[in-house]
């Protein structure tokens, strides 16, 4: 084993000592998390893998006046010499601030003066930080440093949005990106218009464990009216995930079948042929499967999981060659990688789906923070802004569903073991932190020009769904103020 050590500040409290055990080293061009054993002993962070390469650690961190994030070090070599876990994490979040300013510079990017303040500040309590003792002080202003160059990220972001929109719009005044909600049957009475300000397109979820619970036995009536309510409304329509690799998106009686994976291929196959001849001509874009990458849920190979991924959209394409299908993947940045089981990276698992030949329109990366384990733990702006570049190398279109809990509050409508809190926190969870949220990260997605749809994951919590007090709307049906958000941007940018 490849040891690398980090020292960790005295008087840190349980919660972000036990984030610290979910930290990673990182390899391949896509610097996805690679196996890890995680340590805290004696007051160091204790990182071992198999692989004796130099490597950026991903260390969650508690970050003043930016919430509880995963921030990467610098390449970092093993050796016997603790580093200062502090120091490392605003060196690693300095440089990588400085290096995309620079990329996107050389692109075009125009500077900004109150993003080489922040820099500018922030490399100043970096040097207290090291120049110093190790000490309470010198934390202290490594934590500073480590704050303002996050703010300096979300800036440096926040500038790339605005010249991106700024350059698009001058060639097209409105953009036909698509932007949604995912809909389980027709929003209530009073939301049906406001529905229509805020979105131009709407996804039926049609997932398999909710229209077919048990065997031959279909739930039509809700999937049914959200279809046809979104056709009177003239609403783009997409659909998916039909196969959602996990406890609550498939069947029971399904998930009894690991040790028949025959019997699981053809029941997957006959459900998707089943809905897609029904709603075939009222949907324009299809999302086949979801949540395979990473999944353990059945007890089957990664390779086993893509071959379903192809079976399912074969089963489709059955029913009709010019379907536009997509693939979902899920945990993006690939934390499942650090434990053992998993080979493939978020990013090698949709390559290598997309390099089989089959004609996919598209990929959807899922970008859930705050909850575990179908989310991913939170990260910012410019983190989520090379992720978002990582998959538009892959040449297809893509698809972003986006979710972000607005409180940390149990949810009884929620139908799985999501729960919130697990997987950090960005700024806090609240109705203005998920607003502040949704504006951000969906006005990064739809800055894309390879991004052709972005989907909130649901719409009213007062439904059964999966990622706890996500929705736009509350129980109660009060309208949140992310909706709001969400109908600002359409305004300003989409058709």
């Amino acid at each position: 084993m490849h040891t690398m050590t980090f020292r960790v500040p005295a008087g840190i409290s349980t919660s972000p000592a036990d984030d610290l055990l979910r930290s990673s080293l990182a390899g391949g061009h896509d610097r996805a998390p690679t196996p890890t054993r995680c340590e805290l002993r004696d007051g160091l962070l204790i990182l071992e893998r198999e692989v004796n390469e130099s490597a950026p650690a991903y260390i969650p961190w508690e970050v003043p006046r930016a919430g509880r994030l995963v921030v990467p070090t610098t390449t970092l070599m093993a050796r016997d010499r603790p580093y200062h876990l502090p120091a490392e994490l605003a060196r690693g979040k300095i440089n990588q601030v400085r290096n995309q300013y620079a990329d996107w510079q050389a692109g075009g990017l125009t500077p900004a003066a109150n993003l080489d303040a922040l820099l500018q500040q922030a490399t100043h309590a970096f040097t207290e930080s090291v120049m110093g003792e190790e000490s309470p002080e010198a934390d202290q202003r490594a934590d500073e440093a480590l704050a303002l160059a996050v703010e300096a990220a979300d800036a440096l972001v926040q500038r790339y949005q605005e010249q991106v929109y700024r350059l698009r719009h001058q060639r097209q005044a409105k953009f036909d990106t698509a932007l949604g909600c995912r809909i389980s049957s027709v929003p209530p009475r009073g939301l049906d218009d406001v529905v229509r300000l805020a979105f131009n397109s709407a996804c039926v979820p049609l997932t398999w464990g909710a229209i077919e619970p048990t065997e031959s036995d279909y739930r039509w009536s809700g999937a049914d009216a959200a279809v046809a309510w979104a056709a009177d409304r003239n609403l783009r329509l997409f659909a998916g995930p039909l196969i959602d690799f996990s406890e609550a998106g498939l069947p029971e009686y399904v998930r009894k079948l690991t040790a028949d994976p025959v019997s699981f291929k053809s029941l997957m196959c006959d459900y998707v042929e089943t809905v897609v001849t029904r709603y075939r001509g009222k949907v324009s874009r299809w999302l086949i499967t979801a949540g395979a990458n990473g999944s353990s849920i059945l007890g089957l190979s990664e390779e086993d999981l893509i071959r379903l991924t192809a079976m399912a959209a074969d089963a489709a394409w059955q029913i009709d060659p010019n379907l536009q299908l997509t693939f979902g993947v899920s945990r993006p940045w690939g934390e499942y990688l650090a434990g053992p089981g998993f080979e493939y990276s978020p990013f090698v698992y949709a390559d290598t789906l997309l390099r089989a030949g089959l004609p996919f329109a598209g990929v959807e990366a899922e970008i859930f923070f705050g909850t575990s384990p179908r989310g991913t733990f939170c990260r910012d702006l410019l983190e989520t802004s090379r992720l978002l570049d990582l998959f538009g190398l892959l040449g297809v279109p893509v698809q972003v569903s986006l979710a972000y809990p607005s409180a940390a509050s149990p949810d009884p409508k929620s139908i799985t073991k999501e729960k919130v809190e697990r997987a950090g926190r960005w700024r806090d969870f609240s109705l203005t932190a998920q607003a502040d949220w949704a504006s951000s990260f969906a006005g990064l997605a739809l800055c894309k020009s390879y991004v052709s749809a972005v989907v909130w994951d649901h719409l009213s919590d007062a439904e059964p769904h999966s990622l706890p007090n996500a929705g736009l709307v509350d129980a109660a049906g009060t309208i949140k103020p992310a909706f709001d958000r969400i109908r600002v941007l359409r305004e300003t940018h989409l058709r």
